[in-house]
């Protein structure tokens, strides 16, 4: 009951309405989610502190906690143990190496969590997955600062492309992966047009 009380709490956070009606919309118009790629073969990514936060290994002791963070996002769904270990755990090659958790050192709470998922061998890239920030801890460069970490190891993995999934409703979050050098991977004219709406809104030019 805690988990659904948590995600009832998260979900009816005022910044979650564009949210669910976003999400509704791309559901009825079958729109499929839009896709970001970085090309890790000739960046220079290095790992840096995030003050006052810790990234820790995924344990058990811990998955109650990463469930708690995802609940509190609200848009990314209802979680619950079983939920947790049917999604993320099989699409991860090491849970213990692959899912990073931001706690902050102070009150010991996990404000972050994202996902590198299984490596596609056909191309040498992987999937960067729930990216979720704590929505009390937004606004302080958490996510960018998680992310960059996240590719600094994929580069140490000799990973060469990282990519992620995204919404044309979640501008904060394009905006956090566009200044950590991901660019839109555009696959055909609808999604084109899609992007045209979301760099004129952000005011930024649509590049590589």
């Amino acid at each position: 009951m805690n988990y659904l009380f948590e995600w009832l709490k998260g979900l009816l956070r005022p910044e979650n309405i564009s949210a669910i009606i976003g999400s509704l919309k791309r559901r009825a118009l079958r729109r499929d989610f839009l896709e970001m790629k970085i090309d890790l073969n000739n960046k220079k990514i290095s790992s840096i502190t995030i003050d006052g936060m810790k990234i820790t290994e995924y344990s058990e002791k811990i998955e109650r906690d990463c469930i708690g963070l995802l609940n509190s996002v609200g848009s990314l769904g209802f979680w619950n143990p079983s939920i947790f270990r049917k999604k993320i755990l099989p699409s991860v090659d090491n849970p213990e190496k692959d899912i990073f958790i931001l706690f902050d050192k102070r009150s010991n709470v996990a404000v972050g969590l994202a996902v590198l998922h299984k490596r596609n061998l056909n191309d040498n890239s992987a999937e960067i997955g729930y990216v979720a920030v704590r929505p009390e801890s937004r606004g302080k460069g958490i996510g960018y600062k998680l992310l960059i970490n996240i590719l600094a190891e994929m580069k140490r993995r000799d990973i060469s492309y990282a990519y992620l999934k995204t919404d044309s409703f979640r501008m904060p979050a394009v905006k956090t992966y566009l200044k950590a050098g991901f660019y839109p991977y555009i696959r055909n004219e609808e999604e084109n047009r899609r992007w045209q709406g979301i760099m004129g809104k952000l005011k930024v030019s649509q590049t590589k």
